[in-house]
Parts: structure tokens; C-alpha cells; sequence
């Protein structure tokens, strides 16, 4: 598969809302999704063996450059989009640590503050080719 995959959390309110926008944004058709509880991850993680699931992260896997994870995986994730977001790309100029401390802050206290759902919902149609 030549496609670029986001692992995220599937019960996740802010997870998903930010999935939905990334399909509006995917011009290229790149982007694919699968929820980290989903059973095509599972089969996934089992062929493509990685040390990342263990953190309480979105992790993006691109067959060129592998797996990131954190911060490292949202700047992987604009790098594919191109076009005016790649200005954010000045973030990863940033320290590592700074970086990916301020995506563990978001991390942690995402069901607090934007609560969960019950299941991982369904993809709008028009985006369901974008989903594994």
C-alpha cells in the first residue's frame, strides 16, 4: 500500500473531528484512517511490528519513512497535505521535548475536555474510501 495511514483514537471527540477535517483537506487523496482499536490495526501492528503503541498517541505510518508518533506524526501528517500548511511546518523547528510535551498535555486530558464517545463513529460517505 502506497497510501499514508493515521492510526487515531476511535472514541475520541477531538480525534475524530480533526480525521473529519483531514479528509476536507486530503486535495492529494493520501490520507487513509483507521482507529487504533479497529481491527485492520490489529493485523496491521501484527505484520508492521512497533514500539509506538504503547503511547497514548496518533501514530502515522508511510511506507518510505516508517512510523511517527506525537508531534512528530502531525508535522508528518501536514507535510502530506502541502499547499498553506506546510507554514506550520515552521513548528518542527521547535525542540522535540517542547513539541511533543504539548501534544502529551492535549493527549492526556482530551476526554476531559472534549469528552468520548461510546464507539468509534462511522465516516461520512463521501469519505468512506478514505477509512480501512
Amino acid at each position: 500500500m502506497k497510501d499514508f495511514i493515521l492510526f487515531y483514537d476511535g472514541p475520541c471527540i477531538l480525534c475524530n473531528y480533526w480525521i473529519l477535517k483531514l479528509c476536507k483537506w486530503d486535495k492529494n487523496d493520501r490520507l487513509r484512517f483507521t482507529s487504533l482499536e479497529s481491527n485492520y490495526a490489529a493485523n496491521f501492528f501484527k505484520k508492521h511490528p512497533s514500539k509506538l503503541l504503547n503511547k497514548d498517541s496518533i501514530i502515522s505510518w508511510d511506507p518510505k519513512k516508517g512510523y511517527k508518533a506525537e508531534a512528530e506524526a502531525v508535522f508528518h501528517v501536514l507535510k502530506q497535505l502541502n499547499g498553506l500548511w506546510s507554514l506550520l511546518l515552521i513548528f518542527s523547528l521547535l525542540p522535540k521535548f517542547l513539541t511533543n510535551s504539548l501534544y502529551r498535555i492535549i493527549a492526556q486530558n482530551r476526554y476531559h475536555w472534549f469528552g468520548k464517545y461510546d464507539h468509534c463513529p462511522l465516516p461520512k460517505k463521501k469519505y468512506a474510501h478514505k477509512f480501512l
